[in-house]
Order: C-alpha cells, then structure tokens, then sequence
C-alpha cells in the first residue's frame, strides 16, 4: 500500500517512468500533466477536483514541479490532511525548502535514493546481448520472491533510463511487478523482460 508522502528529487521523467512501472498508468494521475515550472492554484483546483472522482481502487495523485505558490500550497492543506477514501498523494520538489512547513508536517518527507544498480543487477543494459541474458538468466532463474521483486524494480529503472517506453510497454514492467508477487517463476519473468529490453534497444 501506498503512503502519502513528500519525496525530493529533480530526477522528474525518470521518477516518472519508474512510477508507470511499479503502479501502472490506471492507478496515477499527474497533474499538470507534465513536470510544472510552478505549481499554481489552477493546478490545486484540478488536485482537488481530481481528488473527488470516487475509485473502488487506490488513485495516486503525483503533483512534480519546480516550485509552488504559497497560495496554492494553501489550497491543499485540508485534503491532504483529510484526503478522500483510496486517494494519495506524492509530491515531488528539488528541494523541501520548497514547501510551507504546514505542507511538510501533514506528510512524511523523503529523499530520492540513488543507486548503483549496474552493481545491483551485474548486468548493463546499453551493452545487453543475448550471452549476457542467458548468463543472467542461469544465476537469477530460482530468485526467492523478494529478491526477484527486487531484480525486477532495478531492471525497470535501468531499462527506462536509456530507452523510452511507451504506455503499454510500461505497463508491462507493472504487470510482470504483480506477478512476481504472485509467486511466478523468476526465469519467465526475466526472460520476457531482458528479451523486450534487447529489442527495445536494438530499435
């Protein structure tokens, strides 16, 4: 499940794309539609408005920009402090100087960790061939549940930080995401992974 929260980060696409991944596109809106240069009060308006939209499922309203007008912060004060049944919210700065202090004590606060996933992986993806996928593919096939969700995640981040993916291709890394919670076996989810990666890159 999903927590509320401030995460700071300038990383917006990349940030972007690796939430497709993990969430899938049904469960996110964000608004403005594309990473503002300043969050304004026609923005809080649609946050509120968009809010209100009754979900039998959790909707994850992500909210990127640059900056943020006191006012507009303002406006958002009490739905983030009561916000509606299975709405979230992620709010993503550069800096949490940002943010109004009454902003940042209604949400827990975060900082984007980077890390070293060609270290992680043992695999690097702008060099991927079929001999390194086979090799990966015989040192990961019995991957217990959590490190294959792990395995999974990193894969989605590298693979998104040099091609870009569309709506559905995306969704993919979701869906394989799910799976893999479900107890599906390691090596069919990475083979079907890496083998979209290496088409993906020879495009």
């Amino acid at each position: 499940m999903f927590v509320s929260k401030i995460l700071i980060s300038d990383e917006f696409e990349e940030l972007k794309n690796e939430l497709v991944a993990e969430f899938g596109i049904n469960a996110l809106r964000f608004i403005p539609k594309t990473p503002a240069n300043e969050f304004l009060m026609d923005d809080a308006r649609a946050v509120e408005k968009e809010s209100y939209i009754a979900e039998k499922n959790e909707k994850i309203i992500v909210i990127m920009a640059h900056s943020f007008r006191i006012e507009a912060q303002n406006f958002l004060l009490k739905l983030l402090e009561e916000p509606p049944k299975n709405i979230k919210f992620l709010i993503v700065a550069p800096s949490k100087n940002l943010l109004l202090p009454t902003i940042k004590s209604r949400l827990i606060c975060e900082k984007r960790k980077k890390t070293k996933e060609e270290i992680s992986l043992n695999l690097d993806i702008k060099k991927l061939d079929l001999k390194m996928i086979f090799d990966f593919l015989k040192e990961n096939e019995s991957l217990e549940k959590n490190d294959l969700l792990e395995k999974i995640s990193l894969l989605s981040k590298q693979s998104l930080k040099y091609k870009d993916f569309n709506a559905n291709e995306l969704d993919f890394f979701y869906k394989s995401y799910e799976l893999a919670k479900l107890n599906s076996k390691a090596g069919i989810l990475l083979a079907t992974l890496l083998l979209n990666a290496y088409t993906k890159k020879n495009q």
